[in-house]
């Protein structure tokens, strides 16, 4: 049985539905690294987008309508999953009647997305109405590559300087620090995009010096602190990243890896 409500019982508030839809990648971005295409993984990522109980967000019809839905269920070996109806009659109607659906979701702020070009069918999971739908060909996860990575010292934070496109330079602490990219702190209303990169951002790394990198935008997530703030973690990636500069970078974390030693055996 499901342990939450359907989300067709939960989106008559159309407000709260629009507030927390996806967006879809804008066309054009290179997403050839980040395609998923055995039953497998994209099986994996369907079970693990209903067991946490995400919300995705369905647009249709050349992105003219969109909805509120959740994966309920995947079947790696029959090759299709279930999906959560929507609350409006009229909108499952004309779901069932597109031949070109894109599912997004951003759990944890990695966006995941992907494009249904057969039907949709009605169903039921769990003894309740429900859609099914056979596997996508591929899907998107646009997750920064795993790299080795240190939080960075609480006592002399990092500190990152972000020229915006606003014409604003940003400086925003570091929470965590790899050769793969950084992650950052951003308190209030910062206006970034998934994918949008930003050049001649400076991280200074004291005693190492300054270094000029570009960062991508690759995840974000609110996060509410122990004082209570709520903060925005964003995860950004390296582009095109210096040998010289990699070279430094795996310099200084070796030595922020010596020190945190030291404090142990202290």
């Amino acid at each position: 049985m499901r342990a939450v409500k359907t989300v067709a019982e939960q989106d008559n508030n159309s407000a709260q539905e629009n507030s927390a839809s996806v967006e879809m990648i804008p066309a054009g971005v290179d997403v050839s690294g980040y395609l998923l295409r055995t039953p497998v993984e994209i099986g994996f990522v369907l079970r693990s987008l209903a067991q946490k109980g995400d919300l995705i967000t369905i647009h249709f019809d050349h992105g003219q309508h969109s909805f509120l839905s959740a994966i309920l269920g995947a079947d790696t070996k029959q090759q299709c999953f279930w999906f959560d109806i929507s609350g409006a009659d009229a909108m499952n109607r004309a779901l069932l009647r597109s031949d070109h659906v894109v599912f997004a979701a951003a759990p944890e702020g990695v966006k995941i997305q992907f494009v249904l070009v057969d039907s949709v069918s009605l169903d039921e999971y769990d003894e309740r109405p429900a859609f099914i739908a056979s596997f996508p060909e591929d899907l998107i996860k646009l997750q920064r590559r795993e790299y080795f990575r240190l939080d960075t010292p609480i006592g002399r934070p990092l500190l990152c300087k972000l020229p915006h496109r606003n014409g604003t330079v940003y400086e925003f602490p570091l929470h965590d620090i790899s050769v793969g990219g950084v992650g950052l702190w951003m308190s209030g209303p910062v206006d970034v995009e998934l994918m949008e990169v930003f050049p001649d951002c400076r991280i200074d790394l004291g005693t190492f010096g300054m270094i000029e990198v570009r960062l991508e935008i690759r995840s974000m997530r609110q996060v509410t602190k122990r004082d209570g703030s709520i903060q925005t973690m964003v995860g950004t990636r390296f582009v095109e990243l210096s040998r010289q500069t990699e070279n430094l970078l795996q310099r200084y974390m070796a030595q922020l890896e010596r020190e945190r030693h030291q404090l142990l055996r202290n």
